[in-house]
This record gives structure tokens, sequence and C-alpha cells, in this order.
């Protein structure tokens, strides 16, 4: 049996799944490749933990790709001996008429997803650490949760080493060039391989030029604030959760850490201060994080308004925030997860390894292709 050698450039949210993906197919070589040490804190995918939901306000056409995705955490969290996936399940809140509801609902009915209505008097009475307006709604994806993102990565990298990956760390791709074979220059060797996998999250502009005016970066904040009374938290009685008041949305988990709960915002924090993420100032200003931890008190008045901690980290986003998947040439690309690619990670690495071997995958859609996306102005 011939031997393709393939390679993976960024092992965190989905390069470190296409490695693993990658490694159980055979006659496949997987060589990754990291610019940082592995779980490194620069990536999208840090911070604790992420919400897993199937019940997608994003558009129902994910429900498949995400169930794929619950059978694979499990799986992974299985062969590496650690919880990855919480079952606390994901509530979110709304009013039932706006469009993001409703697309949930439609996922619900579309794939028959177990669910569970609850009303705002329901809520009020079941998380007193919450406020709930009349006219709110609620829905309860039991399929939800709470995954940890951290482990989650350097699970998938191991079993890609166990499996026979030969993986580099601190290595800096200089250039990848695309000719009969992919030649990849690092900060430390060069490299000839037959396909590659370009996972390089807010560095993809660097790397691969054909996407660079699709995709813009953004500021990713994570806070975390403390509870008046920690039970109300707990994840014995409160799922992870997704709200939507006004102009405001907010999502978190409940505690976990033992003291703190996480609920943070999205898209209010603006884009790099520089080309370089990695030299970018991970402070924030201090008025605008108070601010922030206001409003979010308004509709949980069971913590302490301002943030006890917080983090920064940086994603690629589309116009239309359905990601980039697409074949150029011998490189595959996966691009602009825009904030909501974590939870499909490991579905996301088996489409990427099964188009690099295969040139197709099940759960593919049309609206991935670059093809499909409207150019955006290039910031910096």
């Amino acid at each position: 049996m011939s031997t393709t050698r393939i390679a993976v450039i960024g092992l965190g949210t989905t390069g470190s799944m296409a490695a693993w993906q990658l490694s159980l197919i055979p006659g496949v070589e997987v060589i990754g490749f990291e610019q940082f040490g592995l779980c490194h804190s620069y990536g999208a995918f840090s911070g604790e933990t992420r919400l897993f939901r199937t019940a997608y306000h994003e558009g129902a056409k994910y429900v498949p790709l995400l169930v794929r995705a619950r059978e694979l955490w499990e799986e992974l969290g299985d062969l590496s001996d650690r919880t990855l996936l919480h079952p606390f399940g994901c509530l979110t809140v709304g009013p039932e008429d706006s469009a993001p509801f409703q697309r949930m609902l439609d996922s619900i009915d579309t794939y028959d997803l177990p669910h569970e209505r609850v009303t705002a008097k329901e809520m009020r009475r079941r998380y007193p650490g919450m406020d709930f307006r009349d006219d709110e709604a609620g829905v309860i994806d039991l399929l939800g949760g709470a995954m940890r993102p951290e482990s989650a990565v350097l699970s998938a990298v191991e079993q890609a080493r166990e499996n026979g990956a030969t993986i580099f760390e601190n290595e800096k791709i200089l250039r990848i060039e695309d000719d009969e074979d992919i030649t990849i220059t690092t900060s430390k060797r060069q490299v000839t391989v037959d396909k590659v996998i370009v996972t390089a999250g807010a560095w993809v502009r660097e790397l691969v030029p054909q996407v660079a005016d699709l995709v813009e970066i953004r500021k990713l904040v994570l806070t975390w604030f403390l509870p008046h009374i920690l039970a109300d938290f707990n994840p014995a009685r409160l799922p992870c959760f997704i709200r939507d008041r006004d102009d405001f949305h907010v999502f978190g988990a409940p505690s976990v850490d033992g003291y703190s709960v996480k609920i943070s915002g999205m898209d209010i924090w603006g884009g790099p201060e520089g080309p370089y993420i990695e030299e970018c100032d991970l402070r924030l200003d201090r008025e605008k994080l108070s601010a922030f931890g206001a409003r979010v008190a308004e509709m949980f008045p069971g913590v302490q308004p301002e943030p006890n901690r917080f983090s920064v980290h940086y994603d690629t986003f589309t116009s239309s925030r359905d990601p980039i998947i697409d074949v150029f040439g011998n490189a595959v690309i996966v691009t602009g997860l825009s904030g909501h690619g974590f939870k499909m990670a490991p579905a996301l690495g088996e489409m990427l390894a099964s188009l690099a071997v295969h040139g197709e995958a099940e759960y593919y859609h049309g609206d991935f292709a670059a093809s499909s996306h409207e150019k955006l102005p290039v910031a910096g």
C-alpha cells in the first residue's frame, strides 16, 4: 500500500481533531505543526469551558454535524480517559418571536431533538439567580452541555501521536508552496508532503491569500462573575445557557471551578490592535468591562456586576458566520468558524480528513465553499 503524507498546519480547535482523524486512516502518514506549544493560550479554543448544543439558532443545516460531533466527543473522552463533555444541558432564553429563537425551534422540529420548553414563570422558580421578563421563553437542549477545550485539544493530539503521527511544536510556518507536491518551510525545517490541511485560526491570512478578504479577525472576550449564592449557579441546578435580550447577547456555563460562573458576550470587543496576534495587548478597557458587567447583572442579578476575571482570544469571522471549508489544489482550508466552531470540532476534523484523502466528505454543505462567501475589508 502506498503512503500519503499529509501535514496539518495549526493544532488547535480543528487541526488537533484533523490530525486525530487522519491518524485513523490506513496508508496516511500524519505530520502536525504548531507554531507555539501545544494547548497554548493564543488560540480561539482556550478558556475553561465551551458550550455544546444541538438545538441551533445558527441553522438546522448544522444539526447532523453536531450530532456526529457529540458521538466523537464521547469517543475521544473514552479514549483519553478524560471527561470532555459534561451533559449539563443548554438553556436558550429569548423572545419567542425572534428570528434566532424560531431558527432554533426549526432545528429541533426538523431533527426531532430531545428538549424541554419552559416558561418565564418556570424559569424564575428554577433559576433564582437570573431575571426573566414575561415575554421571554426558554428551551433546554437535553443533548447540550459544557466541553473542556484545552483537555480536548490535548487529547486529540495525544491520540494522533499514539497512532503514529509526528508532531512538531514551536515551529512557525514561513511558506506553503503548492506545486506537484506541497513544500512547507518552517522556522526549523523544510518538509515535502502530498496534501496539507491548513487550520491556522487567526493566522490564516498569512498562509492562505485566497481567503484573506473573506474573513476578519475579532476578539473573543470571556468573563467570569462571582455569585452571591453559589448554589444558584451549581451544575446541579443550572445548565449551560444562551440569552438574548434587546441588543444584548451572552452565553455561559454554571460554576465548574467551585467559586465563579462564566457569563460572556460576543462581537462587542472589536479586533486586534496590530497584525501579529501574539503581540497584541491582552488587557481590556476597565470602563468598557464594567459597563458590560452592569448589563450582565440586569439579566443575572445573582452575580456581582464587576467581572472578577477575563481572558482575551481571537477568531476569524465571515459575513454569514458560516465557516469556510474548501479545497485549493493540494490544500484543504478551514477558517471563519465565527465563534461557534469548537462544539463541532471533531466532526470538522473528520470532514477535513475525508476531504484531504477522498476529496469528499459527509455533512459537507455548499454554504461552506469559499465561493459562497462575501468579501470583507481587510483590517490592518
